[in-house]
């Protein structure tokens, strides 16, 4: 009924004036009041014709000409409104000193703690912070994800001293004989490796080399390589072979006695080592500089990363099912106790809020002309028939009342003048 009585007012004008001018005439009233009464609805029938064309020129193009131009207001001027609005917003309800002087009087951290008061509300922070983890867990195997990662350790690693602590370390764990688990392992790798077809054909090539630097010594050495390669004397497959075993028998014998001459004599060769590192000679220095920077870029570096990432995606996304695992339950208590120690410290509230007032200003003068584009953006999205019925739809009912209100003050203003002209003759 509300939207319609606009409507209802003007057909009352309209009815009331006919109804009353039709019995005038008929001579079935008499009197000035009736003549006044009749005055008052001819002029809030024009009054309400009058705002009725004019609201409805906002929304709608009249087909009279001339008028015609200036009527569907908003669709015409739909541009110039767009404008207007993203500089009230941006400029008088949304500026930046607005939203400073809000958020200055605002207490963040106290009314945040009010919101964390119930365990419901708890709970669902927890379950947010479950699933912003949650999303970076399915992350985790992104194939640009061990890239980045290669590049963030290669930074890092390039101002970290590891020279000294690593020598430290190397000297404690020889002098301990804590080392000895680990040097077994190294030669067992040593063994395996000893045993692949690469290390043969590379040490096949490196006989062959240097046979053949041997032989172009002079010609006596050249005909002794010569005639042993004929008779037999001289295989190099064979020398080969010999060799490969004889390192690996030795290799193997190594392996199992931390007593061994080699192991004590690779003993003292670390020592030395360690003793460098720790002292800071420059070529051990160099040495272990190109090791980092080498074992941060090798491609085997960027694999293990990579599966360390696919395990522990599992192993993170196991913890984050929900709120009840180790994981969560461990949040939980850090998120609790943050909560009451920040409830228990006015001192650190106050920081926290100066942090976050800091924090949206910054935003809000780095990114404040987004909020225009955002009001533009939506604005612009609209076609002219729905930014009309979005603007109708929000004020249609108060553009009744202006076409109530033209009715009415018309029917007043006619009364007016009317009694005015009546007591005049």
């Amino acid at each position: 009924m509300k939207s319609k009585v606009g409507i209802y007012s003007l057909l009352l004008a309209i009815v009331g004036f006919i109804s009353l001018e039709t019995a005038l005439h008929l001579k079935w009233l008499e009197g000035p009041f009736w003549r006044i009464l009749t005055t008052g609805f001819e002029a809030g029938t024009i009054g309400g014709l009058a705002d009725w064309f004019a609201v409805s020129a906002l929304f709608y193009e009249i087909p009279i000409p001339y008028v015609r131009k200036h009527t569907n207001i908003i669709v015409k001027n739909r541009a110039k409104l767009t404008e207007g609005i993203v500089e009230l917003v941006t400029t008088k309800w949304l500026s930046p000193e607005v939203l400073q002087e809000k958020l200055a009087n605002m207490q963040i951290a106290s009314t945040l703690l009010r919101s964390l008061e119930t365990r419901e509300n708890v709970g669902k922070l927890l379950d947010f912070i479950r699933q912003i983890f949650l999303r970076f867990a399915g992350e985790m195997d992104h194939p640009k994800l061990p890239v980045l990662l290669q590049k963030f350790l290669k930074d890092k690693l390039r101002h970290i001293d590891l020279a000294k602590p690593l020598g430290r370390w190397l000297r404690e764990a020889i002098t301990g004989r804590k080392h000895h688990e680990l040097m077994s392992m190294a030669l067992n790798q040593f063994s395996l490796s000893i045993q692949e077809p690469e290390t043969r054909m590379l040490v096949l090539n490196k006989l062959k080399e240097a046979l053949a630097a041997y032989a172009n010594r002079d010609w006596v050495k050249k005909s002794a390589v010569w005639i042993g390669r004929r008779t037999g004397g001289i295989d190099p497959d064979l020398l080969t072979d010999r060799i490969l075993d004889l390192a690996l028998v030795m290799v193997e014998e190594t392996k199992d006695d931390p007593n061994h001459p080699l192991r004590l004599k690779l003993d003292q060769y670390l020592l030395e080592f360690a003793d460098n590192l720790e002292n800071g000679e420059e070529k051990t220095l160099a040495y272990v500089e190109k090791l980092k920077q080498n074992w941060v870029l090798n491609d085997k570096t960027k694999d293990i990363i990579r599966e360390v990432l696919l395990q522990m995606k599992g192993n993170v996304a196991d913890q984050l099912v929900n709120i009840d695992t180790p994981l969560m339950q461990f949040i939980q208590n850090q998120l609790i106790r943050f909560l009451e120690d920040l409830r228990a410290d006015r001192e650190s509230r106050i920081q926290l809020d100066q942090w976050i007032r800091a924090s949206v200003t910054q935003l809000v003068n780095k990114y404040h002309h987004e909020l225009g584009n955002m009001v533009r953006s939506s604005l612009g999205k609209l076609d002219d028939k729905g930014i009309m019925l979005q603007i109708k739809e929000k004020v249609g009912n108060d553009l009744q009342y202006i076409r109530l209100n033209g009715a009415v003050v018309g029917g007043m203003v006619g009364i007016l003048i009317a009694t005015v002209r009546w007591l005049l003759l």
